[in-house]
């Protein structure tokens, strides 16, 4: 499980040559462009991150219940192509997470998916409050039916959003890297999340 801070530079490079050539310095047409393209519009954060609304999310990286790394801000984990990330850190042994966990698929995960709204599950512990295992994971996704992400956190490097182990923890986290929501606990049908997201996205 790795904790990883991120410092992506972006720029875009944009080369212009003017070649004069050819007997008595005749023109030789127009200048050739090189474009690489628009900057990098997807580059996360690389700093102002804390915990509160306002600042940016801490990046990192946790392993997938397959046992693959998953980067927050990776650009192979639709990173850039997400308009808001759905995280939420729960635990086993938390039974407001596992009503949200029964929740996530119809009401966030589904519901969202055409707005581009990206959901990502973190566990700190599994039910005996130990560090959680692959086949734990597994079976927790299973269970669920969850088709977001979901990854282990035994070191509990989420801790700073959930201060005094108020689980679930679920933050709403914009394309900028920005954290727009906070909230702990679970609402029926995750009607506070859904609010929150319907305001973010004027629907």
């Amino acid at each position: 499980m790795y904790f990883k801070v991120l410092a992506v530079v972006s720029a875009a490079v944009i080369g212009l040559i003017n070649c004069n050539g050819g007997d008595g310095g005749t023109d030789a047409g127009p200048p050739i462009v090189f474009d690489a393209g628009p900057p990098d519009m997807c580059a996360p954060p690389d700093d102002g991150f804390g915990t509160s609304e306002g600042s940016n999310f801490f990046p990192f990286e946790l392993m997938l219940c397959d046992g693959s790394n998953y980067s927050f801000y990776g650009e192979t984990e639709g990173y850039c192509d997400t308009s808001y990330t759905v995280v939420s850190i729960g635990a086993g042994w938390c039974n407001p997470c596992r009503i949200e966990a029964g929740l996530m698929e119809e009401f966030l995960t589904q519901r969202y998916a055409e707005h581009n709204v990206r959901v990502v599950v973190a566990i700190i512990q599994n039910n005996d409050y130990e560090a959680p295992s692959l086949s734990f994971c597994e079976g927790w996704q299973e269970q669920y039916g969850l088709t977001n992400p979901v990854m282990i956190d035994p070191a509990q490097l989420t801790q700073v959003y959930f201060p005094a182990g108020s689980l679930p923890a679920t933050l709403i986290v914009n394309s900028a890297g920005v954290i727009v929501h906070r909230e702990y606990g679970v609402s029926s049908e995750l009607r506070t999340v859904r609010a929150e997201l319907d305001n973010l996205l004027g629907l």
